[in-house]
């Protein structure tokens, strides 16, 4: 005798476990708008993704955007790179350590003196110094490490702080000029002394400058400078009067 099949009844939702109220429309609408407005924004702010887009010089150093932002104020270039190499000698004040570590206020070195010249003061950052030096007055023997590896316009900048720091008053040092300090010495490889650099005659940052303004001094004056010839009026000067 066969039994009838029981009857299957549908457990209760609670039973099957999908007892979860569906998402609200809401949520789903807040999705899509939140999707539309995020593509939008980055297809109007990626630059097409391309890695070409991104120019430093678009971008002002106060971190805002738009135009070419004015260069960097070399002094202030020059402090930060004097704050992360040079201050544990000269200090924060520029005077030094005294009986180790000259000072950088009012020293010849640094604005000029009898035989101190820029392309010294250049140098001596460059490569570096070592044996006893005269500062001031005062005798210093130390060592000073070479700084060639900063590039010529971390050197400049640093130089041009030092020169108008704590009083100080010389002219900045421009990158141009410790290029050409750097192609003259690109074979030394060791410290200077100052017997050495006593020897080499000094250069200065106007004296490097004056030519340049010199070229366009003569067109006032009448000299130095060619004048074009002008053969028509020579022959219209040879022509009698009416003809």
């Amino acid at each position: 005798m066969e039994r009838e099949p029981e009857a299957v009844t549908d457990p209760e939702p609670s039973e099957r476990g999908d007892g979860l109220a569906p998402t609200p429309s809401w949520f789903w609408v807040l999705t899509v708008v939140a999707v539309g407005w995020a593509t939008f924004y980055v297809a109007f702010n990626s630059g097409g993704f391309k890695a070409e887009i991104f120019n430093p010089q678009q971008v002002s150093w106060a971190g805002g955007g738009g135009g070419v932002a004015a260069p960097p104020d070399p002094r202030e270039v020059g402090k930060r790179v004097f704050t992360k190499n040079c201050v544990v000698c000269h200090q924060t004040t520029g005077e030094g350590v005294p009986g180790q570590f000259p000072p950088l206020v009012g020293s010849e070195w640094v604005l000029g003196g009898e035989w101190h010249g820029d392309s010294h003061l250049v140098r001596v950052v460059l490569n570096g110094l070592q044996g006893p030096v005269q500062v001031k007055g005062a005798t210093f023997n130390n060592a000073m490490v070479p700084w060639r590896h900063l590039g010529a316009e971390q050197i400049a900048a640093v130089l041009t702080y030092v020169r108008s720091e704590w009083g100080n008053d010389a002219p900045p040092i421009t990158p141009a000029f410790v290029t050409t300090i750097m192609d003259e010495t690109a074979d030394r490889t060791e410290p200077w002394t100052q017997k050495e650099l006593q020897a080499i005659p000094k250069q200065m940052i106007s004296d490097a400058a004056a030519p340049a303004a010199g070229d366009a001094a003569p067109a006032e004056g009448g000299t130095g400078a060619q004048e074009p010839p002008a053969p028509a009026a020579a022959e219209g000067a040879a022509q009698p009067a009416g003809a």
